[in-house]
């Protein structure tokens, strides 16, 4: 079986890079773009469907959960069976289930398309990584994952824009419905230019125990992570998920021991370039996501803007990186990836430090500058990483390599929301008595009535259900309650500055594993048609 497989030669992949790689890049697009340009469709979808909104956000935590937990096996399936194969697969179904998802008619039918998406762009993802490490020569290498990191901060910029000016202008529907006319195109153009490739070495026996251990640990993780903040940290259902995360990934560390058709090969364990630059990854991800999805909150809660307001403010984040990602790209073919990333890093920890001066009435240009630095860092860190953790391992692991690039970054995103939320939950719970004992001191002192005084408490120092914090519907109408809700604002305020100061410490934690990075692009070994011979 295996002497059937053939690989083009690195030579014509070279010669034929530009439309191989624009076509991997439709869907890597489309795969991220779906990760956020939902966020904004949150309210309407509530009304539209009739459903609680713990529900409707299954919109999101189901498409995100099936794609962090697909991309390890489904990029070493890619690697076995063929990555055009797999890519087309991954095309037709998501853009499928796109089709499913803007016809249906129910919450419970929504969230099951979701899933379906998030199977299609799980196939997607680690693909476009593997593809574009492959037909980029080694002096181009670091160009050619930089450009990709561009695709990638286009998608984040342009996902909560597109999805509030569709809901503006049109309806939830053509949320899903964009995507029809460019999986279309996707797929055309794949069976026109996209070869077909595999890992020569790999065999085409099926590591099933080692894939259904590292899902399940990635799905229990992830599942927690989503649900922590609702149920309570604490609560037995969150512990046994999380136990039962590190129990599965145990036992996925022994088949990759014991086992037969093992998925990790020794010399990719033992790569500490590669570790170094998942681990700087995953950490990178949780201090982006966890600020962004804060900062989006700062804006329509502390500030009052729109959801598509707040989308445009976030904005300079993405376009920095996407200004910023093909500069660096110039240099990463012939410098270490830690000389980018370390000061990458520090870049964005400042960043973060600065933001959380974030004030409490609007002042966009008080904030402007560090939301520069922050994307300037991440336009940096993206092409460097990639570099990093791509640019160490040979041919024969670029699919396993980039599932495992693709899921270090998506838990990262899954554990910065979760934990930004957590401080952000912890500390308005933590001084919401002491703030509310001041304001009613205001109160009494200013003759208000008991009646009159508590309705005022309530309606400033609102409970922080799903990091909604306080302070910000209120309207007030005399000096004391303007004071009052100052009070109120503040501590949300406060709060929001805990969780960016969180994020800029996990931006310096990804600092040490950056400094392992220190060996420019190798050369993958494609291998020719004689090679399978």
């Amino acid at each position: 079986m295996a002497g059937e497989r053939t690989n083009p030669a690195a030579e014509e992949l070279y010669a034929r890079k530009w439309p191989i790689f624009g076509v991997t890049m439709i869907g890597l697009f489309m795969a991220l773009i779906d990760v956020t340009i939902v966020n904004l469709s949150i309210p309407e979808l509530q009304r539209e469907l009739d459903a609680p909104v713990d529900t409707v956000s299954w919109v999101l935590n189901a498409y995100n959960i099936m794609f962090a937990v697909l991309l390890v096996a489904m990029g070493r399936l890619a690697d076995q069976f063929g990555r055009r194969t797999f890519f087309l697969a991954g095309m037709a179904l998501f853009t499928l289930a796109s089709l499913l998802c803007t016809l249906a008619g129910s919450i419970d039918a929504l969230i099951a398309f979701r899933v379906l998406q998030g199977v299609g762009a799980g196939m997607l993802a680690p693909i476009a990584l593997a593809t574009t490490t492959l037909v980029f020569p080694p002096h181009q290498r670091g160009m050619g994952l930089a450009l990709m990191a561009v695709v990638a901060n286009v998608a984040a910029a342009l996902g909560p824009v597109i999805g509030g000016v569709l809901l503006e202008f049109a309806s939830w529907q053509w949320i899903f419905a964009i995507n029809l006319p460019i999986g279309v195109l996707g797929i055309v153009l794949a069976l026109r230019v996209m070869p077909q490739t595999y890992d020569l070495g790999a065999g085409t026996r099926v590591d099933l125990w080692g894939m259904l251990t590292i899902g399940g640990s990635i799905f229990c993780l992830t599942y927690a992570l989503v649900e922590a903040n609702d149920l309570g940290w604490g609560s037995s259902t969150i512990v046994g998920l999380l136990g039962a995360s590190v129990v599965l990934a145990l036992a996925f560390a022994a088949t990759q021991r014991l086992g037969r058709y093992p998925m990790l090969t020794r010399s990719l364990v033992r790569n500490r370039q590669f570790v170094g630059a998942c681990a700087a990854m995953a950490l990178f991800a949780v201090a982006l996501m966890g600020m962004l999805f804060l900062s989006v909150i700062a804006f329509v809660n502390l500030w009052g803007y729109s959801n598509l307001e707040a989308a445009f403010a976030i904005a300079p984040v993405a376009i920095l990186g996407f200004i910023t990602s093909p500069i660096v790209g110039r240099f990463s073919d012939r410098t270490p990836p830690r000389v980018i990333a370390v000061p990458a890093l520090a870049l964005v920890a400042g960043g973060l430090l600065w933001f959380s001066s974030f004030p409490t009435s609007p002042d966009y240009l008080a904030v402007l500058p560090s939301l520069i630095l922050i994307g300037i860092g991440v336009g940096a860190i993206f092409p460097a990483v990639n570099v990093g953790a791509m640019g160490s391992i040979a041919g024969q692991e670029l699919g396993l390599g980039s599932g495992i690039v693709n899921t270090s970054r998506q838990v990262g995103f899954a554990l910065g929301v979760a934990i930004l939320v957590a401080v952000f939950t912890g500390a308005v719970t933590a001084q919401l008595p002491e703030a509310r004992a001041r304001a009613a001191t205001q109160l009494e002192r200013a003759a208000i009535p008991a009646p009159e005084r508590e309705a005022v408490l309530r309606a400033v120092f609102v409970a922080p259900d799903a990091a909604e914090g306080a302070g910000g519907a209120f309207k007030p109408r005399s000096d004391v309650e303007r004071r009052v809700d100052l009070e109120a604002r503040q501590l949300v305020r406060d709060a929001f500055a805990d969780g960016w100061r969180v994020a800029a410490l996990a931006a310096l934690l990804a600092l040490p594993f950056s400094l392992l990075m220190r060996s420019t692009p190798v050369r993958p070994e494609v291998g020719g048609a004689a090679a399978a011979g």
